[in-house]
């Protein structure tokens, strides 16, 4: 199995070299642009140990749409090593790709505390919202009948405390 991943991982090696070889001769200022220019996406993506790679892909993204409007002006002018130099040489060009790729790095590090604090108020609002249904059936029902769904309810706490607690027992 060890083997088989190491392999394929020499085989996707081999195919970004071939096509990244192919892109130099074809697009040698763009991808040297794109070289300078996206390395804050290699650098996330090398120490993204995640399954996914989500910090590699988010803040790969952002940097991306920094970098691409001196791509466009690299297309429009000369499109020559010259030109693609010089806009890496330029502090502002540099100073945006880069601040684009922290801004990514924002997202990818505010945005799971945002989405857990709107998920915890969407849980509370929806516990209130039952807890206003239990209080209409119990003045609809009666509060015998609500003692009796507690008593259950606590009995089944009991019960999966108890099995929680249990050995597991040995294969």
């Amino acid at each position: 199995m060890n083997d088989q991943k190491q392999q394929s991982k020499a085989t996707v090696l081999t195919w970004l070299l071939l096509v990244g070889t192919f892109m130099v001769i074809l697009a040698g200022p763009t991808m040297v642009l794109m070289f300078f220019g996206l390395l804050p996406t290699f650098v996330a993506y090398i120490i993204d140990r995640s399954e996914g790679k989500s910090a590699g892909f988010t803040v790969g993204s952002a940097n991306f749409l920094g970098v691409f409007p001196y791509i466009v002006i690299l297309w429009r002018g000369e499109n020559s090593y010259a030109d693609a130099l010089n806009i890496t040489t330029d502090l502002v060009s540099m100073l945006v790709m880069y601040s684009a790729s922290a801004f990514g790095w924002l997202i990818f590090m505010a945005l799971p505390t945002v989405i857990s604090s709107f998920v915890l108020i969407m849980q509370q609002r929806k516990v209130a919202q039952l807890r206003g249904l239990q209080k209409e059936l119990i003045e609809e029902w009666g509060s015998t009948v609500a003692a009796l769904v507690e008593q259950q309810h606590s009995s089944d706490q009991e019960q999966h405390l108890e099995e929680a607690f249990k050995k597991p027992e040995p294969r």
